[in-house]
């Protein structure tokens, strides 16, 4: 049995707060581990409000860089933290007729990560018993995985967001961040390194909101054929892929959580 507790997304039915970040509490096999910290304003609130112990966490797990997923790292005790390489390398976006906005960790966090006990994680590795974290995640699929992102303020360099790691658990159920990596490449490397892991869930943003026709096509059409039977989509996945999906995959499971308080309770399959 896991529990996933959603701590910050981008909807929230009150006395929750919103925010545009993910973070969520996992509690397996004993252990609490954050998976990601939102983007810093609604963690320490949302939290109390749940009753939730932020320093009773075992550690936290950072899926990628981007500051609205690292934000709040500053509001956890110093703890364990497993990251992929280049955690605090910088990040931007140059949306068209929009100015250039910073998606690198926030300064703060970045001195609070050197107070806590890193564990740079460079290849497919368990971390505890029946949790896997990916590592930086191959690209083979030749998905499109979106967005106008770059490593400089000029935007002249691409940022594919290359560190971005996932979440396996032992159960089947697959935690994503945003899935810069694509949900194809991420759920076939899973299966390449542990094929005897019969993946049923996932749970997370797939990264679908500026997704093209073709994107969400080939997506809708893999996980058709993948066994993935339940689907909990989360903040960058967008409400256009959400709405595509639940139309093209009506015998998967397809679930809108947001931060409510109450907890995803999941049985292994």
């Amino acid at each position: 049995m896991m529990k996933l507790t959603i701590l910050s997304e981008n909807n929230a039915i009150p006395p929750f707060d919103a925010e545009h970040g993910l973070s969520m509490l996992l509690e397996y096999g004993g252990k609490k581990l954050l998976f990601d910290t939102g983007a810093g304003s609604v963690l320490p609130g949302n939290s109390e409000k749940m009753n939730i112990d932020l320093s009773s966490v075992d550690g936290v797990i950072l899926s990628h860089g981007h500051r609205d997923h690292t934000g709040g790292l500053v509001h956890v005790p110093p703890a364990t933290v497993w990251h992929s390489p280049g955690i605090t390398d910088p990040h931007y976006s140059h949306h068209p007729g929009k100015p250039v906005r910073t998606l690198t960790m926030p300064e703060n966090c970045m001195e609070h990560l050197g107070k806590c006990q890193c564990c740079t994680v460079h290849n497919f590795t368990e971390i505890m018993p029946g949790i896997f974290l990916t590592g930086p995640i191959p690209r083979i699929s030749g998905e499109d995985c979106g967005g106008p992102f770059y490593t400089d303020q000029q935007g002249t360099v691409k940022d594919f967001i290359s560190n971005e790691q996932a979440l396996l658990l032992q159960e089947g159920v697959l935690i994503q961040g945003c899935c810069h990596a694509g949900i194809i490449n991420t759920l076939e490397y899973c299966r390449k390194i542990h094929p005897e892991i019969r993946v049923h869930t996932i749970i997370g943003g797939l990264h679908l909101l500026l997704a093209s026709e073709e994107r969400l096509k080939q997506t809708a059409e893999y996980l058709k054929q993948s066994g993935i039977e339940t689907l909990y989509l989360l903040h960058c996945t967008g409400d256009n892929a959400v709405a595509y999906l639940k139309k093209s995959l009506p015998e998967i499971k397809i679930q809108t959580p947001c931060v409510d308080g109450i907890p995803i309770l999941l049985n292994g399959m």
